[in-house]
């Protein structure tokens, strides 16, 4: 009898290579007995390094982020083609339109364990009709899943709060898709890494600078209109890095982007596909995001011991406590930002060292990436069990007739 398949499914590629990077092939190696993990993403430059990193099967079905009826319907059709070749048992998908797509594909297939992370909730931050839109497609999603995991308590608590399911919402953990890997984000107790001295030098640091430092898609969701307006009128021993690529969905104002080409005092240097040399330079980790799910860049910034100011939403404010471990300000209060950046800079050196030193006690206790790919195996467990129960009691039977007659019909 031939392995059943599981399939982990991501909107685009970058999230297999950097979030989710090594966690496949964790839970291959940790499932093998029970089931083959295989990957499914957008087609990229990308899908043959993740192959390699995983050493698991990945394949291309298209699917763009954003509203787009006529592309998504041939992105289900792609999904639901590739749903009946495979026969998949269990299915999990990341992000909102890999779930939109795929739990509505294995519903249509009847693949029997559908799962769905909502790593964030766009529709809370919109208005009018397309919070509607976005509020629908989210509850089609959850009615099409059967198990239905939020990324956080915060996200959790907006999809009750807006009656987006009446399913069951449970965290795996405390929350977050990943986990840190505490110790790949470490701060090295003896002198600076040489790739952050290189980028030092790179800048023009004396080292005598205060340094905040943005991670994450330069976007306007992010906060980077009240970022560059809060840290304009620092002092001039302050610098801004940011690390991200510009992001076209929702990209940053023309204005704003002429700040960031023209200031002296901000370096944009794009992706990183490692950001600690950035983070060993730093001071403090600066995140004034409108929307988040669970912000891996505050996890992997506290880790490296580095104190953040983040905005006062979901995620930000599951790991940021203020006095202990950072600053949390109001959402979209380029004043309130300016002012934590402010406490920040005036905040004696030893105190920033303690709240790091407690930000990375934190991460350690709660988001410890081993720890974390073990929580899913466990997870994973329970409901390959629960359907090994369901099998046996001919609970799926007739399934496989029923996919050859819908793959025939397509």
């Amino acid at each position: 009898m031939p392995t059943p398949k599981f399939l982990i499914v991501t909107t685009v590629p970058e999230t297999l290579i950097t979030i989710l990077k090594n966690q496949p092939k964790f839970l291959a190696t940790a499932l093998a007995e029970r089931v083959a993990v295989e990957l499914v993403t957008s087609p990229g430059a990308e899908c043959s390094a993740i192959e390699q990193i995983e050493g698991l099967p990945v394949h291309p079905v298209h699917m763009v982020r954003g509203i787009s009826p006529l592309k998504d319907l041939l992105s289900l059709l792609s999904m639901i083609r590739l749903l009946l070749r495979i026969k998949p048992s269990m299915v999990h998908s990341y992000t909102a339109k890999a779930g939109l797509i795929t739990m509505l594909a294995a519903w249509i297939c009847r693949v029997p364990v559908r799962i769905h992370t909502f790593t964030g909730l766009v529709f809370p931050t919109q208005t009018g009709m397309k919070q509607i839109i976005l509020i629908w497609t989210d509850r089609l999603t959850c009615a099409c899943a059967s198990t239905i995991i939020p990324e956080g308590q915060g996200v959790k608590d907006d999809l009750m709060r807006f009656s987006i399911t009446r399913k069951p919402l449970n965290l795996i953990g405390h929350g977050n898709i990943a986990g840190v890997d505490t110790v790949h984000f470490h701060r090295p107790a003896e002198n600076v890494p040489e790739q952050s001295r290189d980028l030092a030098r790179k800048l023009g640091l004396s080292g005598q600078e205060f340094i905040f430092c943005f991670v994450g898609r330069l976007n306007r969701d992010k906060g980077i209109a009240e970022l560059l307006e809060a840290f304009g009128t620092l002092p001039e021993y302050t610098r801004l890095i940011l690390i991200g690529a510009l992001d076209l969905t929702a990209p940053i104002c023309e204005q704003d982007q002429l700040i960031i080409n023209q200031h002296k005092r901000i370096h944009a240097l794009g992706f990183f596909t490692d950001i600690r040399p950035a983070l060993h330079l730093a001071n403090v980790l600066v995140l004034p995001s409108y929307r988040e799910g669970f912000p891996n860049a505050v996890l992997q910034a506290g880790a490296m011991e580095l104190p953040v100011i983040a905005t006062d939403i979901n995620g930000c404010n599951e790991v940021v406590k203020p006095s202990m471990n950072g600053w949390l300000v109001p959402p979209r209060s380029a004043g309130a930002l300016h002012d934590a950046m402010r406490t920040a800079l005036d905040t004696p050196p030893l105190m920033r060292r303690r709240m790091g030193v407690l930000a990375r006690q934190r991460i350690v206790q709660r988001f410890e990436q081993k720890q974390h790919w073990r929580n899913m195996a466990n997870f994973y467990t329970e409901r390959l069990s629960s359907l090994q129960e369901n099998t046996v009691q001919g609970g799926y039977s007739g399934r496989e007739q029923e996919q050859k007659k819908l793959l025939n019909r397509l």
